[in-house]
């Protein structure tokens, strides 16, 4: 059976589905059908963290599909802001190859938020009530009763990358680690997943439509999340279990999870563009991460510090 060799590794609200969609039908390159099983960073946190943890046999049956390719690819967004994925990747394959997508603080940690809020991870109505709990919340306090992800609430320790970023620096060399610059990507998709391509050493000449991946969404039915909530059941720990069951596919195959999921995808989902961020909320990050994207800057050999003076979109 084959085992993965190549690791997107985050940060979330990235564009890490984006590309993980993309890499997934290149001819060279297998992508286990379950994006995020987080198998490491044994010191991550919430139910969702758990389902492959310590079950090699589990985990490497996302990769039962794979045959020819070059390589053999999952993508779990933890792995960046956890203090141990790095070495425990290395640890079992030294010759593995890293993906970071790196976006905007601000925007990363706003996003989450929503994205948090529309999981049933995160139980409160604004993002500044979020993180002016922040920090108690890192303590253990404060804590949703069905938190599926607990350090998914760290909006702006998330955004803190000079260190996460550097611990696999430090642990892969530079050489085997591929870094994406979520404005580049949105920019120029084409040209950043051709680069990704070359990085890996498949064929750099094959594309594919690049179609939006995971649109800003919002709750349709709130009535639904609170009753799922309130009977103990995490909406996204159910879907988790509906996309398990479809990656294995010998106990549910892709068509049979379709006709399972969308429509209740539907009836729960709204897209929508999220509310602009309030200014004063905006001039208190910028002020809180220039410190820290200076560092970043200064590790990548590339100013980012636009990143604490540009709108948040």
């Amino acid at each position: 059976m084959r085992k993965p060799n190549l690791f997107i590794v985050g940060a979330p609200k990235s564009g890490t589905t984006a590309l993980y969609e993309y890499l997934k039908v290149h001819p060279e390159i297998f992508m286990s059908a379950y994006k995020e099983p987080h198998y490491f960073g044994s010191d991550l946190r919430g139910p969702r963290m758990d389902q492959f943890r310590g079950n090699e046999q589990k985990y490497l049956s996302l990769f039962a599909g794979a045959s020819h390719e070059k390589w053999v690819g999952e993508a779990s967004i933890w792995y960046l802001y956890s203090q141990r994925a790095a070495q425990e990747i290395y640890t079992y394959d030294p010759d593995a190859a890293i993906i970071i997508m790196l976006r905007n603080p601000l925007e990363m940690g706003y996003s989450m938020f929503y994205q948090s809020s529309y999981t049933g991870n995160e139980i409160l109505s604004t993002f500044e009530e979020a993180i002016a709990i922040e920090a108690e919340r890192r303590s253990g306090k404060h804590m949703p009763p069905l938190s599926h992800t607990h350090h998914g609430l760290f909006y702006t320790a998330l955004g803190h990358y000079t260190d996460q970023v550097k611990r696999y620096f430090d642990t892969f060399g530079r050489d085997r680690v591929n870094l994406i610059i979520y404005d580049d990507f949105k920019k120029d998709t084409a040209a950043e997943y051709r680069k990704t391509l070359e990085y890996l050493q498949v064929d750099p000449t094959f594309t594919t439509s690049f179609a939006v991946i995971n649109a800003n969404k919002r709750v349709r039915m709130g009535a639904m999340q609170k009753i799922m909530l309130s009977m103990g059941l995490s909406p996204m720990l159910v879907k988790d279990r509906i996309n398990y069951l479809a990656a294995t596919e010998n106990y549910l195959p892709p068509a049979v999870r379709r006709k399972l999921l969308n429509p209740a995808t539907s009836a729960y989902t709204q897209y929508e563009r999220r509310p602009v961020m309030k200014p004063e909320t905006k001039a208190r990050l910028q002020n809180l991460f220039l410190p820290e994207i200076e560092r970043l800057s200064q590790l990548l050999d590339r100013d980012l510090t636009h990143w604490c003076r540009d709108n948040i979109q």
